[in-house]
């Protein structure tokens, strides 16, 4: 599993590391752990994750807060 510290990131840089860490996961592994913070705005991420049918766990009832997602071979 690769982990991704996406905490230093706004949007839209936020969702554009999202994105671009994602897509050089699904490559190496088969689950990436992105980290954030309970400030940081995941809506673009949400969505995204949802209108894609991606799998993925949301962990964001205690601290670390985390989404992992499952790199399924499309």
């Amino acid at each position: 599993m690769i982990e991704c510290d996406l905490r230093p990131f706004q949007c839209p840089q936020l969702f554009v590391q999202f994105k671009w860490q994602l897509k050089q996961a699904k490559t190496q592994t088969k689950a990436v752990r992105f980290f954030y913070t309970k400030e940081q705005d995941l809506r673009d991420v949400m969505r995204y994750l949802s209108n894609q049918g991606v799998v993925f766990q949301h962990n964001q009832q205690s601290e670390p807060f985390f989404i992992q997602v499952e790199c399924l071979d499309d």
